[in-house]
């Protein structure tokens, strides 16, 4: 892959062209100072990867994206982690808070690598696990969940979702709206969610308890979960337990 630099700080320069001594499979073609040059540089020489700041004097790291012809891969780089969500709505492959580590390097590097060998769709579930990962851990309940929705990868507030399906190793996220297709699988997405709020219901199915309307017995030892919109989702005989214990 063919990088191309741009910081306005030389420190910061200086820094990724040394970390990327150690990387056979990406060449440092040029460095830029400020946006404009970016501008220049990007589209005449068309670079696979572009290693760019957020903020510099003039036109910051977004304006570039906005003023080029063609759209290399992109590995943000900040002192601000509010610019995070902003990044990757623009299809970032990573994005580096300063200062950073050479491990951390590397990992955007890798990921970058990773994104030349993949196809788009790929990718975009990379994306959307990464972002995650990015706005919080595992012992935390997310504010929000980030999927792929087409060609973006889109927030998906879990106080939305009303019960959600395991589709293969993906899970379906059923809204009022909409219906998401996530990366993460059903139980990687049941150790992510406020139990308070959801629970495991099926070894295909999490239920929302907000959006459950009533339950009735299926004659052989699970139950029906009827919805406040008509949807009927079992409640399987090995977690109608579950549901029994949150009865009062």
């Amino acid at each position: 892959m063919r990088a191309l630099i741009v910081d306005d700080e030389p420190p910061a320069r200086n820094l990724i062209q040394e970390y990327l001594e150690d990387v056979d499979r990406i060449t440092p073609i040029g460095e830029c100072t400020n946006g404009r040059e970016a501008i220049e540089a990007i589209n005449e020489t068309a670079p696979d990867l572009v290693f760019l700041d957020v903020q510099m004097p003039g036109l910051d790291g977004f304006d570039v994206l906005e003023r080029i012809d063609v759209l290399p891969d992109i590995i943000f780089s900040t002192a601000y982690d509010e610019y995070a969500i902003e990044a990757f709505d623009a299809g970032a492959v990573d994005y580096l808070l300063k200062p950073y580590s050479k491990a951390r390097f590397q990992k955007a590097v890798e990921r970058a690598l990773e994104r030349h060998d993949q196809d788009d769709d790929e990718y975009g579930d990379r994306l959307a696990a990464l972002l995650q990962e990015a706005k919080g851990s595992d012992e935390d309940a997310p504010e929000r969940l980030y999927v792929r929705h087409g060609d973006k990868i889109i927030p998906v507030n879990p106080e939305d979702i009303r019960w959600i399906e395991a589709a293969g190793d993906y899970s379906e996220l059923h809204t009022d709206a909409k219906t998401y297709l996530s990366s993460m699988g059903i139980g990687d997405l049941e150790e992510r969610l406020d139990p308070a709020r959801f629970m495991r219901v099926h070894r295909s199915h999490i239920l929302a308890f907000p959006a459950i309307d009533h339950l009735y017995s299926d004659g052989s030892g699970g139950y029906k979960a009827v919805l406040d919109d008509g949807t009927k989702v079992r409640v399987s005989r090995s977690y109608a337990s579950e549901i029994r214990d949150r009865l009062v």
